[in-house]
């Protein structure tokens, strides 16, 4: 029950326009840290199933880092600051209040809150997929939850698009005339999500493949049965990939298509450089996919290549916002601003070719690069240590890609997610979104849970 209604409560939270509403964050929150509390309660209480400390074990120092990464958001909102850490801004501030405040790291303290709020209701994500996932059905339900989700939602934004309703559920919304975005307000989140739910169809095709090609009969009679239960067993996936690829491609993102593009590649070749994965009907297989997505490509994506020609891959206005967020970094690099302030904060900063002007200006609440604003708000020691705990994520998905003999999709799929949302990361904030790190997490249980040998943690 636990494990269906945290399946329940992730899936929808792209409907909500990603949930990147305070209503939606903080309900999202709040229900998970009730399942949060629910599980510990039936944790304790259930005597007759041991705890599986030695899978907690293997994940700890992430558990840990993660834990110090959130105590040193609170100190930053909630522990008064000396004066030599202090910003300048709360002597500033008291002068023209004529009166004395209470001096903090952080510079909005309510955006701190919500801030550590939205990132623990990520970390419990990813522990309670992570308990329930060591199961393999649970992490199959996972896979197939993502990849119909991926399905539902792009339909529902290429039925907006062709039907040019310009609509994001009741609301009026412009750019869904021209581009695909499904529940998301914005294109690259879309793509994110739809990368990352794609991966899922790709990996439980790639899953049917190999089942498909073990009676390995010699001739056309075994391509004859190849074809034969590769059409009645992977029809749906296939047919999922199809529909989220092209949706994507609609999308428009430049940083979304090359990202989930890098990641397609990425596990492909996860499966295939593995002796035990690998089999040659899938390789052929892979090929004639590869000619009907150019296909499709070719169909589907004129406004993303005019984009491109117009645009090309790199963003002036970006690079002069990845510029001026790195100086304000080094005017505070140890200890940050704090965790959610970016958007307040950065405006004291901005350069004289930053664009907008005074009467017009520009409003810049997000940096457009996750890791730059991460160590603008956190600083770059608290900074490193969240990075740390993404690096882990992945690095335990290609350690268990290598140790499984078997449910291998799993692991392959977590280490390509990470490998896209950490190249995206670069160029957009997807992963601020809330709905993005929910279904990345909740992934990444899946895949982290299954990456252990089960001879190892019986």
């Amino acid at each position: 029950m636990l494990f269906k209604s945290l399946l329940f409560i992730v899936l929808l939270s792209p409907l909500p326009f990603g949930s990147n509403r305070p209503w939606a964050w903080s309900l999202s929150a709040l229900l998970i840290a009730i399942l949060a509390i629910s599980w510990a309660i039936s944790v304790l209480n259930n005597r007759e199933t041991r705890f599986p400390i030695p899978y907690f074990k293997a994940i700890s120092d992430i558990i840990w880092v993660f834990i110090g990464v959130l105590s040193w958001a609170s100190y930053q909102i909630f522990i008064p600051a000396t004066v030599n850490v202090q910003h300048p801004l709360w002597g500033l501030a008291a002068k023209a209040l004529n009166t004395a405040v209470t001096p903090l790291i952080s510079l909005t303290t309510a955006d701190g809150i919500t801030a550590i709020m939205r990132l623990l209701s990520y970390g419990l994500v990813f522990l309670l997929c992570f308990y329930y996932c060591r199961l393999q059905e649970n992490a199959r339900t996972v896979f197939h939850g993502l990849m119909f989700a991926g399905l539902l939602y792009s339909l529902y934004g290429l039925v907006i698009y062709f039907g040019k309703y310009g609509m994001i559920l009741w609301f009026k919304h412009d750019a869904a005339l021209a581009t695909v975005s499904s529940t998301f307000m914005n294109r690259n989140h879309f793509a994110t999500f739809a990368g990352l739910t794609l991966l899922c169809s790709l990996a439980l095709l790639s899953e049917t493949i190999n089942i498909s090609a073990k009676y390995n009969i010699g001739g056309n009679l075994g391509w004859q049965r190849f074809f034969e239960n590769l059409i009645v067993r992977g029809w749906l996936p296939a047919l999922v990939f199809m529909i989220t690829g092209t949706a994507l491609i609609l999308s428009s993102s430049r940083g979304g298509f090359f990202s989930t593009l890098l990641a397609v590649l990425v596990l492909l070749a996860a499966l295939n450089l593995n002796a035990r994965t690998r089999n040659y009907y899938a390789l052929w297989l892979i090929v004639i996919f590869a000619g009907i997505g150019t296909v499709v490509f070719n169909l589907s994506s004129s406004r993303l290549l005019a984009r491109l020609d117009l645009e090309g891959l790199s963003d002036e206005y970006r690079a002069v916002v990845f510029e001026q967020t790195w100086s304000a970094i080094q005017t505070n690099p140890w200890l940050g601003f704090g965790l959610g302030s970016f958007e307040e904060i950065f405006p004291f900063y901005k350069g004289s070719n930053y664009p907008g002007t005074i009467a017009h200006p520009l409003v810049q609440d997000y940096a457009h690069n996750t890791y730059l604003e991460t160590l603008f708000e956190l600083g770059i020691p608290a900074g490193l240590a969240l990075f740390y705990c993404f690096f882990r994520l992945g690095s335990i998905c290609v350690k268990g890609l290598w140790l499984r003999k078997k449910d291998w999709i799993y692991p392959a799929t977590g280490f390509a997610a990470t490998v896209l949302i950490g190249c995206h990361a670069f160029v957009d904030f997807s992963m601020q979104i809330p709905a993005i790190p929910y279904i990345y997490l909740l992934l990444m249980g899946a895949a982290c849970g299954q990456s252990f040998s089960s001879k190892t943690f019986p």
